[in-house]
């Protein structure tokens, strides 16, 4: 019984702690959209707060509202803003910075 606990918890961690790994390409339409949407839209949405983030428009609304300087990541807006801790206390995991980065630094694409 205790090995079967040991496994599953060992598989559990590894599930977990399977990301990006560095260098592979970054999607917009998989990797970026989809978080934008699960996190940021109860404010970013519908005009409430701006950038909209729907992931119908987010694309647009990051590259062309100056939120995102492609390939500079730490200079970008958003990066900015998420590093120095969200203005509404809320808090964004991470690895989900870092992805955002890796795609910024790739080129910013509507992939």
């Amino acid at each position: 019984m205790e090995r079967k606990i040991t496994i599953v918890l060992m598989v559990s961690f590894l599930l977990l702690s399977c990301g990006k790994e560095e260098n592979e390409i970054i999607s917009f339409s998989q990797d970026i959209a989809p978080f934008l949407e699960n996190t940021c839209t109860a404010c970013h949405y519908g005009g409430r707060q701006e950038p909209n983030l729907h992931e119908e428009v987010s694309y647009n609304q990051l590259t062309e509202g100056g939120y995102v300087t492609p390939g500079k990541a730490n200079q970008s807006a958003i990066v900015i803003q998420l590093e120095n801790g969200h203005p509404e206390n809320i808090d964004i995991p991470s690895n989900q910075i870092k992805i955002l980065k890796e795609w910024i630094n790739q080129g910013a694409d509507n992939n």
